[in-house]
């Protein structure tokens, strides 16, 4: 235990010191197994080539690609303003569309900030012309965005499977139901809100949407829903592994962006250096953890502190609510990524020790993390929709997110409370 805490100190220290998370991990391990015993440093190239060759993660870069390629294509403006014509019939309007259409989005781009990004580029303007109520529309979109870390395919539950050896297929089917009910969850949330008062979402009068209309915005609905079809039915219906999935869908996106015409040499290059430069930092992120971690474990440190945690004279449940709560308190400084891979060598054997499921943990881990992406002061969302929005105030930005905090943390009840909610789709196919 002791030894655990001082790899911790000495790795918080270095971080308030300004050094990159993936640059603090690894100097931490290299240096405690050092201590040890410089023998064992003959070991972390292993590490280092282990990780760097694990197969589950070659799909994370290939999400990535497929995500940025739809992003630059202008493919995500055409799905943004083709789902408005269908939901903002609903008490919200354009606020509904925030929803749906970042949700459904940010899971095929598979990162939230981009996501927040461009629907927020594209529904900010709009909505100011239309005097909403600007919080609520920060909120919506710096929320709906979130869901993409849920909503398969997922970088993140990707990251996860690597770290602790399980199964891509069954997490992403995991993270359907959830996912599905999160949104809804958003979706009545403005619904009230929007009923209760007049202020929140003015009402769509005089825009009569004609049936000739409804059928030329399939066309742009199309390729998204195509291709996160095509993702759900080859997980359910194990067509192929996740990583020939995700190369797939890299095809499509390049299809589709051809056929859409949004596709140049020159956006194709940009979306290869940003797939580089996002895999690159994120394997960074991994292999300093794994260092880490394996310092960790030649100190004994993880099964002391996991022996110790399974010890208390608590309920797995008030042992899970305090580890709950550390999540949320990290969030508020430390991106998901990092955070995440910084704890599961430690938090996820105590979690099965526990008894709790592998799978489940995975899901309402992702949804701890979404909750750090819209709090403050490292929501990378939240400054993401800062920059789009120039003359918003980051206070609005965090009220308006705030109640979406609650929703998220209703639901990480809601699936302790009732997991079988979460595991019902994977226990049937596995």
């Amino acid at each position: 235990m002791l030894v655990g805490g001082l790899m911790f100190l000495a790795l918080f220290v270095l971080l308030l010191s300004g050094i990159p998370i993936s640059g603090a991990l690894g100097l931490v391990g290299l240096a405690s197994l050092g201590i040890y015993d410089p023998v064992l440093l003959k070991g972390v190239p292993f590490v280092i080539w282990n990780t760097c060759t694990n197969f589950t993660l070659v799909a994370a870069p290939l999400f990535v690609l497929m995500g940025e390629l739809l992003l630059v294509s202008g493919i995500s403006t055409r799905f943004y303003r083709a789902v408005s014509i269908w939901v903002r019939w609903l008490p919200g309007g354009l606020l509904q569309t925030n929803i749906v259409a970042s949700s459904i989005f940010a899971a095929v781009s598979g990162s939230s900030v981009a996501t927040a990004a461009t629907m927020g580029t594209i529904a900010i303007p709009e909505m100011e012309k239309r005097n909403y109520d600007m919080k609520i529309v920060y909120g919506s979109l710096a929320a709906g965005g979130t869901l993409g870390i849920l909503i398969p395919p997922s970088i993140a539950m990707i990251i996860y499977c690597s770290m602790v050896y399980e199964s891509v297929g069954k997490l992403f089917i995991a993270g359907i139901i959830p996912g599905a009910l999160m949104a809804l969850l958003f979706v009545g949330y403005i619904m009230v809100r929007s009923l209760a008062g007049k202020n929140v979402a003015p009402q769509e009068k005089g825009i009569h949407v004609s049936f000739g209309e409804r059928v030329t915005s399939l066309i742009d609905l199309a390729p998204t829903l195509i291709i996160i079809l095509f993702i759900l039915l080859a997980i359910y219906l194990g067509w192929a592994t996740p990583n020939e999935i995700a190369a797939i869908g890299v095809v499509l996106s390049i299809f589709f962006s051809l056929v859409y015409r949004g596709f140049t040499w020159r956006s194709f290059m940009k979306s290869l250096g940003y797939t580089a430069h996002v895999s690159s930092m994120l394997l960074f992120v991994i292999v300093g953890a794994q260092i880490f971690s394996y310092a960790m474990f030649t100190w004994g440190a993880t099964a002391e502190i996991s022996e110790a945690v399974g010890n208390l004279d608590m309920s797995p449940n008030a042992i899970w609510f305090l580890l709950a709560v550390m999540y949320i308190f990290l969030g508020m400084f430390i991106d998901a990524i990092s955070m995440m891979v910084l704890t599961l060598a430690v938090v996820h054997p105590i979690i099965i020790k526990l008894g709790f499921d592998s799978v489940w943990f995975g899901v309402v881990l992702v949804l701890l993390l979404e909750v750090g992406l819209i709090t403050p002061p490292v929501g990378l969302n939240l400054y993401t929709l800062q920059a789009v929005a120039r003359n918003a105030r980051f206070v609005d930005i965090v009220r308006g997110s705030f109640p979406f905090v609650i929703l998220l943390l209703a639901g990480v009840i809601i699936f302790t409370i009732f997991p079988q909610i979460v595991l019902w789709l994977p226990r049937i196919m596995y």
